[in-house]
């Protein structure tokens, strides 16, 4: 989470993380219900090993889906997410919904929305400001600003491919006190296969195009390699800032870890070379049903 408190905030207000093909819910309310089971996840990523005040950023989310009598049925889920960031620090939580309606060619299409609040913490007495448009009451203590958040997608999808699009923080909230300082909306479109080149191998590339207004737009691809979907290994990089090493696996039968270690690329690297991201995921399954459709974002 990047805001800058003495100027208009246009950059990536929100965290990303690099495993974003283990972590599509955070980006897009409407991933809920895209798991044949009830799905829980753990994460917590670490940038800039070494760099003073770095970001450091956690969330959980957890999912499912209604069981169907017909092909269309309703995924719900909620998220919570943390991020840290010198003296400026942000927390969120949603309850999210999501209609799912099959289409032909085995394709379905999803359509969710997000509500909950957002908080932003600024703590002035850790922040020197030559040229400030600030509220001298407010730039001596800690101060908070709270306001609803609104997010919304559509993931189109099959067992091999996915397509999705999302909007987070479309409320576009400005905070009083600080200067022309505003939240932007976040929009994300994402895009991936999996591609079966044995019975047990399969190759899944993904990206990942995050766009705020008036800001420098940046995209993240992956490529991952995945053995009986137990383990995967591959690389992933984001645009102006590096390349990473990623990897998945099956610790248990219904128990995922996925790990990532970004080496930076930019100017940061004097300071804080690299960054690690860990994610754990569970399920809760049931026998399959006929309804259920698997999504290549998943399995």
């Amino acid at each position: 989470m990047l805001l800058a408190a003495m100027a208009e905030v246009r950059a990536q207000q929100l965290p990303q993380w690099t495993y974003f093909t283990y972590n599509y819910l955070q980006y897009n309310p409407a991933a809920a219900g895209t798991t044949p089971c009830l799905d829980l996840k753990f994460g917590y990523r670490r940038q800039w090993r070494g760099f003073e005040g770095a970001p450091a950023t956690a969330f959980a989310n957890l999912h499912g889906k209604i069981p169907p009598k017909k092909w269309n049925f309703l995924g719900l889920g909620a998220t919570v997410e943390n991020d840290n960031a010198g003296p400026f620090s942000y927390t969120s939580m949603q309850l999210i919904g999501a209609y799912h309606m099959r289409l032909q060619q085995k394709y379905y299409l999803s359509a969710g929305i997000g509500v909950g609040f957002s908080q932003y913490r600024v703590n002035f007495g850790d922040m020197t400001l030559e040229q400030q448009d600030i509220d001298p009451a407010i730039t001596s203590s800690y101060n908070q600003f709270s306001f609803p958040q609104i997010s919304a997608g559509l993931w189109l999808y099959r067992d091999d491919r996915f397509f999705g699009m999302s909007a987070r923080n479309v409320t576009g909230k400005q905070l009083d006190g600080l200067g022309e300082s505003k939240l932007s909306a976040h929009w994300t479109f994402a895009h991936g296969r999996a591609l079966k080149l044995t019975k047990e191998l399969y190759f899944k590339p993904a990206l990942l195009l995050n766009y705020v207004p008036r800001s420098k737009s940046s995209l993240d691809a992956q490529f991952l390699l995945e053995y009986k979907q137990k383990l995967g290994v591959g690389l992933a990089g984001r645009s102006g800032h590096g390349v990473s090493a990623i990897m998945k696996i099956a610790a248990l039968k219904y128990i995922t870890l996925a790990y990532s270690y970004d080496l930076t690329a930019n100017k940061i690297r004097f300071a804080g070379q690299s960054t690690h991201e860990l994610i754990i995921g569970m399920r809760a399954c049931v026998d399959k049903g006929k309804y259920d459709v698997p999504c290549a974002a998943y399995d």
